[in-house]
């Protein structure tokens, strides 16, 4: 199954899992980007704080620069 998120209005974070809910990749896209995926999860966070405690809880911590 593909994922995708096209040019979101706001903008969107997203945490994408594999089959064994293995955090594969995550990031945020702007008004003007857009992403897919063939992996078979993916979470979607309008709220940073919200996307960042989640990726806490799965041992990912986020540096400030790759953030913004």
């Amino acid at each position: 199954m593909k994922h995708e998120i096209k040019n979101p209005e706001p903008i969107k974070y997203y945490i994408v899992r594999n089959n064994e809910n293995k955090i594969m990749a995550y990031g945020v896209v702007e008004q003007n980007q857009q992403m897919q995926t063939g992996q078979p999860i993916m979470d979607t966070y309008l709220n940073e704080i919200d996307w960042q405690n989640v990726l806490l809880e799965e041992g990912i911590e986020l540096e400030e620069e790759n953030i913004n």
